[in-house]
């Protein structure tokens, strides 16, 4: 008695192609967000949003006190 399903020629070949697709889609990302002008441009929205978030808190606590 067979419990579970068994995958043909096709369905794997078709299984094999959408993980490869997915592999080169991530590997795209990742070589994206490493090249220089993207990882600057990240790094640096980053700052200012730390600052922005510090500047907030700065303010309520004063606003508290």
């Amino acid at each position: 008695m067979q419990t579970g399903r068994t995958m043909r020629g096709d369905e794997t070949a078709a299984l094999e192609r959408s993980v490869a697709a997915a592999l080169r889609t991530i590997a795209a990302v990742q070589a994206e967000r490493s090249a220089p002008p993207v990882r600057s441009a990240r790094l640096r929205l980053a700052t200012i949003y730390g600052v922005t978030r510090l500047q907030k808190r700065r303010e309520r606590d004063a606003a508290q006190a």
